[in-house]
């Protein structure tokens, strides 16, 4: 039975014109994972489903009685105190303050105010889960979640009887409770049949008949040119037809889609001394989230950071950036030492900038190997096009900001990384780059995540933080 039924759907924000004559359907119970691009339109089409926004054209239905839930990208949560926070009935009351208990939030009369960004997420997904609607509209739920909460989510969405439209860049969790694939692209949603691998293998069955066809099309068109180049003696009568056949196959080339190319690769050298951490502490009021730590890095050292939520991970990078003091110990950075800090937020910004004085206020020209590029030609390489350049901050989508965030970090050529779950709000495509990027990152790496394959694949040891203040080196 279909729940959700959108027909000839057109929707734009602004000047932007994100979806035009979307025709698709979301059967009652189905696990759905929405795909797409940053900015491309995912979390409006959320929107559209729940009934937060109309569709500018055509018609969207929903079947009579249908009970929906979105959890935002970034709840907004109200002041007043953890179990405010939900406002159902009794029965979802009881379900709400369970979800919370199995997430680590045990204390219903905990001030929303002094839960961290990880803990305040967990909040909303409680409320999300409580509601028990017949369909759940989840935009990147994994963010800001610590491993234990992630798998928990998981295994609630594969146990889960009701339906889902999930945007998440987890490929695992795609993988494991996705059984449809929705992909926005082109203006377009295209819905694929099966999991995120089955979706991974369609799409290179695609690319290669596509590629095979474009073979042949330049093949034919090779010996149609060959033939064209004949003085008109040698040509047979049907010269005009064959010559209009020929106008048609050029005309039919494939358009290239924009594709983010590989990261640029430049930093400056590490001296010997990297960065040195000498009894180091840190508490906020009565919790004490660094207990007396010393580390010494040393050039190329990749080092991942995990912990519960709250546990004190993003302070240990404040530390070390110089943006908060810690309460004792000292903290010595190399002489050579640069760093680059991607956190969590992207600091506060004037959302009346533009998207290229964002990028020049940090740097007019981007060292790039061993010549250097213009801010634009920088931009560019990252998927930000020439008519996104006089674009304001607050007009961006949340993936976009992170991507505009991440390229003005490279552009200052650091040599010793501070990523704060650096997935987050990014597209797979990015993720990818991403990844091939740190895989052949010559110099030191802090990185902060919950995503277990990125851990495995980038970082030689672990810095786990117990939640009690302290943190123990696994190699």
């Amino acid at each position: 039975m279909v729940c959700v039924s959108l027909t000839g759907v057109g929707k734009a924000l602004g000047n932007d014109q994100l979806f035009e004559d979307v025709t698709v359907a979301i059967e009652s119970g189905e696990r759905v994972g929405l795909l797409g691009r940053n900015g491309s339109g995912k979390s409006t089409l959320l929107r559209l489903i729940a009934g937060e926004l109309d569709p500018d054209d055509g018609t969207l239905v929903r079947s009579r009685g249908l009970r929906v839930e979105r959890l935002d990208q970034r709840p907004a949560l109200s002041s007043g105190t953890v179990d405010d926070y939900f406002t159902g009935d009794d029965d979802g009351r009881v379900r709400y303050r369970s979800f919370c208990t199995q997430l680590g939030i045990s204390d219903p009369a905990a001030a929303l105010g002094t839960l961290s960004g990880g803990m305040l997420k967990k909040v909303a997904i409680a409320r999300c889960f409580a509601a028990d609607a017949d369909l759940m509209l989840l935009d990147e739920p994994t963010n800001h979640l610590d491993i234990d909460a992630i798998l928990w989510l998981e295994q609630r969405l594969a146990d889960a009887t009701n339906g889902f439209v999930m945007v998440t860049h987890d490929r695992a969790m795609l993988d494991s409770v996705c059984t449809t694939i929705l992909e926005v692209a082109d203006r377009r949603v295209y819905r694929h049949d099966g999991n995120y691998s089955t979706y991974l293998e369609r799409q290179a069955d695609r690319e290669n008949e596509r590629q095979s066809a474009e073979q042949r099309r330049v093949s034919i068109l090779r010996r149609e040119l060959e033939w064209l180049k004949r003085g008109p003696k040698a040509r047979t009568g049907k010269d005009k037809g064959r010559s209009a056949r020929i106008a048609g196959m050029m005309a039919d080339a494939p358009e290239s889609s924009a594709e983010m190319g590989a990261l640029p690769v430049a930093s400056r050298r590490l001296g010997k001394m990297v960065l040195e951490i000498e009894g180091v502490a840190k508490r906020y009021g009565d919790q004490t989230v660094i207990s007396d730590f010393s580390y010494q890095f040393s050039r190329g050292e990749r080092v991942g950071v995990i912990g519960p939520n709250g546990s004190g991970k993003t302070t240990l990078l404040d530390v070390i950036a110089g943006r908060i003091a810690p309460d004792r110990g000292l903290v010595r950075p190399g002489e050579t030492a640069v760093f680059g800090y991607f956190d969590q937020t992207g600091r506060r910004v004037d959302g009346r900038t533009t998207v290229l004085d964002y990028i020049k206020s940090h740097a007019e020209r981007i060292p790039v190997g061993d010549y250097t590029v213009s801010a634009e030609q920088f931009l560019e390489r990252f998927l930000f096009p020439w008519s996104m350049f006089a674009q304001p901050l607050e007009l961006l989508s949340g993936g976009e900001f992170r991507r505009l965030y991440l390229v003005r970090v490279l552009a200052g050529a650091p040599n010793f990384l501070l990523l704060d779950e650096p997935t987050n709000d990014l597209d797979i495509e990015t993720l990818r780059v991403l990844e091939q990027y740190l895989d052949e990152w010559n110099g030191c790496l802090l990185l902060v995540s919950h995503d277990r394959a990125l851990l495995n694949r980038l970082t030689d040891s672990l810095l786990v933080f117990d939640g009690c203040g302290g943190i123990r080196s696994i190699v």
